[in-house]
C-alpha cells in the first residue's frame, strides 16, 4: 500500500531583489567589480528588449556575456560567488531572522505534536552562481535563479532562464517535490500525493513582477505578503497588490523580531499550522471511522 503524504511542511517562498535585499545583486556584485554604470547597463539592456524584441531577463543575461567589458575579462563561478560577500541585506535578514522563526516554530506545542517542519526557498531573477554564496545560504532548501553554461571557465549561454511568469513553475516544483529540473511537473498529481500543499505556502515579494507568483499561490489557498524598502514610502504597486487581492498583507522589508512583517508572519504561521493539525485529525476520525464500519 502506497504510503500517505504527511503534507506537514510548510513552505516560505522568497523573491530576492527588493525583498531580502534592497539592491539588484548584480549591482552590489558584477558592477561594482566592473565599475560599471547601473543606469547605462540597464538602459542598454532595455534597448535589447524595446528595438531587438529580447525578453527582459534573456536581454540582461546576453550582456554579462557579450559586452565588450565582459568579453574582455568574462565572468567565472568563482568571481560571481566570492562577489555574493558585497550581498546587502534589508534589516534582520542576515541578523537572527531565520533562527527567530526557528525559535517560534519550535515555541508551539502543536509543531512538535503533528510533526510540523518550515522550509525556505528563493525563485529569483538573479544569478544562482552568487546565490550560492551568500552569508544566508545555509537556511534554504533550494534556491532557484538563472544560471550559465559555462565552458573553458566562462558563460558562454543562459542554461535557466527566470521571470516573471515562468517563476511558477517554481511554485509546483515546491508544491511537487520535484526540485530537478529532469523531473517532469507536467504530469498529473493528487493534491493528496503533493509534498507540500499551496495552502502551506507563503511567497514574500516586493513588486509587479511578482504577482504570477503570489496569484498561483493565492488562488490554490496559500498565502502573500507584499514587502517594501523600509526607507521609502509605500510604492503604489504594493498598495495595488493588497487592493487587487494579489497579496493578503503588506509591510516594511523588516525581518527584525519585533516588526510588523515578522508579527504577519507569526500569525499567518499560526494559521497554517491550525489548518494541518485540523486536517491531520479529520484524517484520523476518517480512518477510524472506515475502520469500524
Amino acid at each position: 500500500m502506497k504510503k500517505k503524504i504527511t503534507q506537514n511542511i510548510i513552505a516560505l517562498v522568497y523573491d530576492f531583489d527588493g525583498t531580502l535585499s534592497p539592491c539588484n545583486m548584480q549591482e552590489e556584485t558584477i558592477f561594482k567589480a566592473y565599475k560599471i554604470d547601473k543606469d547605462k547597463f540597464w538602459a542598454k539592456s532595455q534597448k535589447l528588449v524595446t528595438r531587438f524584441g529580447y525578453e527582459k531577463t534573456l536581454a540582461y543575461l546576453k550582456l554579462l556575456i557579450d559586452d565588450p567589458v565582459f568579453r574582455k575579462r568574462p565572468l567565472s563561478k568563482k568571481k560571481l560567488k566570492e562577489s555574493a560577500s558585497q550581498v546587502t541585506y534589508f534589516p534582520g535578514v542576515d541578523d537572527g531572522y531565520f533562527d527567530h522563526l526557528k525559535t517560534f516554530m519550535d515555541s508551539l506545542p502543536e509543531v512538535r505534536e503533528a510533526g510540523i517542519t518550515l522550509e525556505h526557498y528563493i525563485v529569483s531573477s538573479g544569478l544562482q552562481e552568487i546565490l550560492d554564496g551568500v552569508s544566508i545560504r545555509k537556511y534554504f532548501k533550494k534556491t532557484y535563479a538563472c544560471e550559465f553554461d559555462f565552458q573553458k571557465g566562462r558563460p558562454v549561454f543562459p542554461k535557466l532562464v527566470i521571470n516573471d511568469t515562468n517563476k511558477t513553475q517554481f511554485l509546483f516544483r515546491i508544491n511537487k517535490g520535484k526540485f530537478k529540473l529532469s523531473e517532469s511537473i507536467n504530469e498529473h498529481l493528487p493534491e493528496a500525493d503533493r509534498r507540500i500543499p499551496f495552502r502551506n505556502m507563503i511567497y514574500i515579494g516586493d513588486g509587479i513582477t511578482d504577482v504570477p507568483s503570489m496569484t498561483v499561490i493565492q488562488k490554490a489557498g496559500g498565502n502573500a505578503i507584499a514587502v517594501f524598502d523600509p526607507a521609502r514610502r509605500v510604492p503604489q504597486a504594493v498598495k495595488a497588490m493588497v487592493a487587487e487581492h494579489r497579496a493578503e498583507h503588506f509591510a516594511p522589508a523588516d525581518f527584525r523580531p519585533q516588526s510588523l512583517l515578522v508579527k504577519i508572519l507569526h500569525q499567518t504561521l499560526k494559521k497554517i499550522i491550525a489548518s494541518i493539525v485540523y486536517r491531520s485529525s479529520a484524517d484520523r476520525s476518517s480512518d477510524w471511522v472506515r475502520r469500524h464500519m
